[in-house]
């Protein structure tokens, strides 16, 4: 269902549509580029993780928190667009007549719902564990987070802004759940043990884990998707 609000977004925004081609071509490359996005707020994660001593995992496990949150906003967003009704991204809906930017290729988002924004999910969740590190820090990442990787998705008819909201909020309530939760002792004893007796595994496996979360684990899914149609046939 296309809201009263995701109507007056587009109108306002479709109205720019091939205006410029320099315009369209900018927040095209804007919302295609993975250093743009998610490479900026993983370079402020790892400051914040490492900030205190240099450790990746201290006694109140910050950075493995925000990771298993990440991971968690992510399939809880996956498994909403998977199971909800399915909803015609703006460029795919013909009752919109949305214009598209120049350069904008549908082809990549055939078949996948837009309700919610997997990019809100994740980022706006990982915005939230840097709020939790640093107040002005956190603010900064929510607005990049808004301005920088899901506004453009949402003038070149990738999402509705309510794809975007709904997201939002369902990364955030994930990623300070995991924040929250008690853990059991023995996990803090586990994994304060590896960090002091491997600390190179614990950095290489930190380093895919944010670098499948910057490009909003794209090789992850390609990998999944490979082994189902292997294994599975479909």
């Amino acid at each position: 269902m296309t809201t009263a609000v995701d109507l007056w977004v587009i109108e306002h925004l479709n109205a720019f549509s091939r205006v410029s081609f320099t315009f369209d071509k900018t927040v095209y490359v804007i919302a295609q580029t993975d250093l743009l996005k998610g490479g900026v707020l993983m370079a402020i994660l790892w400051w914040c993780w490492t900030r205190r001593d240099g450790r990746l995992i201290g006694e109140d496990l910050y950075a493995v928190r925000t990771v298993v949150g990440a991971l968690l906003a992510i399939l809880v967003g996956r498994a909403m667009q998977n199971y909800l009704p399915m909803r015609l991204r703006p460029g795919h809906e013909p009752t919109l007549d949305f214009v598209l930017p120049h350069t904008v290729d549908m082809a990549g988002v055939d078949g996948w719902s837009s309700f919610p924004s997997d990019h809100a999910v994740l980022f706006f969740g990982l915005s939230f564990a840097i709020w939790k590190a640093s107040r002005w820090l956190g603010l900064a990442a929510f607005l990049w987070t808004l301005l920088v990787i899901c506004l453009p998705r949402v003038y070149l008819g990738f999402h509705y802004a309510t794809d975007i909201i709904v997201g939002g909020l369902v990364g955030v309530a994930v990623v300070a759940f995991a924040m929250w939760v008690r853990l059991p002792g023995w996990l803090h004893r586990g994994l304060a043990w590896l960090q002091a007796s491997q600390p190179g595994v614990v950095y290489a496996l930190a380093f895919l884990g944010t670098y499948q979360m910057a490009t909003v684990f794209a090789n992850a899914r390609r990998i999944v998707e490979g082994v189902s149609v292997v294994l599975l046939g479909s």
